[in-house]
C-alpha cells in the first residue's frame, strides 16, 4: 500500500508514525554502550533531582542540620550542579551532532550542532544577556528590552540554521528523524521559555519547588532525550536493524 501526495491527512499520520518509531528506536538501541549510557545519565538526573528536592525540603524548614541546608550548588541556578551537568549535555550533543555530519556525509546535521552549540552558549555563558546589553549600548534601550532584543536575536539565528538544515536534506529518509529533533527541540523551547514564563506569571502562588522542577528539570531531561537520541541515531547506522526496521512506505508513490 502505498500513501498518496494528495491525501495530506494519509502522508502526515505516516510521517507523525515514522517519527515515533524513529523515536523508540533512537531511545532504545541493542547495544551495550549506549544502553550504559542512558542509564547512566538517567541515574544521574535522578540523583540531581533528589538533591534539590532535599536541598528544597532543607530550606523551606530551616533544618540547619541537615547535610542540604545551605547547599546552593545542588538548586538549579547557574553553576550549580544540575545546570553544569545540562551544559555538559548540551555540548556533548553539539559534538554528536557534528561527528554525525561529518561520518555520514550528511551537512543537515551541522545545522543541529550549531542550535545545540547556541544553547549551550546561551545556557553556560549567558549569551542572549550579552548581545542584550549590546542593543542596550548601542540604542539606549531599557535593559528589559535589550534582553528581549537579545532572545529574539538567538533565536533568529537558530531558526536560520534550522531553515539551512532543512534544505540540506539530501536522503529523503532524514526528513522524520529532523522533524523528530525539531519536536524535542520545541519541547526544550516549551520548558525553557513556556514554563519560564507561566513561572513567572504564577509563581506567588505556586510551589516554587515544584514550578523549578517543570522548567529546569523538564529542560534538563528533554536535552538529555536529545543526548541519547543522536547516539542512537548514530549507532543505528551500524546495526543490523537499521532502516529495513523501521520503513515506511514513502510519502510520494514512486512512478
Amino acid at each position: 500500500m502505498q500513501v498518496s501526495a494528495n491525501n495530506p491527512a494519509r502522508s502526515f499520520g505516516a510521517t507523525v508514525l515514522r517519527c515515533l518509531q524513529l523515536g523508540r528506536h533512537y531511545l532504545f538501541v541493542p547495544d551495550r554502550l549506549h544502553r550504559g549510557f542512558s542509564i547512566g545519565v538517567v541515574l544521574i538526573i535522578v540523583g540531581l533531582v533528589f538533591c534539590f528536592v532535599s536541598f528544597a525540603y532543607a530550606e523551606k524548614y530551616q533544618l540547619a542540620d541537615n547535610f542540604f541546608y545551605g547547599r546552593l550548588k545542588f538548586s538549579f541556578i547557574d553553576g550549580g550542579y544540575p545546570e553544569i551537568f545540562g551544559y555538559i549535555l548540551e555540548l556533548t550533543a553539539s559534538v554528536l551532532f557534528l561527528l554525525f555530519a561529518v561520518a555520514h556525509h550528511k551537512k543537515c546535521w551541522l545545522s543541529w550542532s550549531m542550535i545545540l552549540f547556541i544553547v549551550f552558549l546561551d545556557d553556560a555563558f549567558q549569551l542572549h544577556e550579552t548581545i542584550g546589553h549590546m542593543y542596550v549600548d548601542a540604542l539606549g534601550v531599557i535593559p528589559v528590552v535589550g534582553d528581549l532584543f537579545g532572545f529574539a536575536t538567538t533565536g533568529l539565528v537558530s531558526a536560520v540554521f534550522w531553515l539551512i538544515g532543512l534544505r540540506g536534506i539530501s536522503d529523503k529518509d532524514d526528513f522524520p528523524s529532523y522533524l523528530l529533533f525539531s519536536v524535542y527541540f520545541a519541547l526544550l523551547i516549551f520548558f525553557g521559555v513556556g514554563v519560564d514564563a507561566m513561572h513567572g506569571l504564577f509563581g506567588e502562588n505556586a510551589s516554587q519547588t515544584l514550578l523549578t522542577l517543570l522548567e529546569d528539570g523538564g529542560e534538563l531531561c528533554m536535552t538529555a532525550v536529545i543526548v541519547i537520541s543522536v547516539l542512537g541515531m548514530w549507532m543505528r547506522q551500524k546495526l543490523p536493524l537499521t532502516a529495513a526496521a523501521i520503513q515506511i512506505n514513502p510519502v510520494v508513490p514512486k512512478h
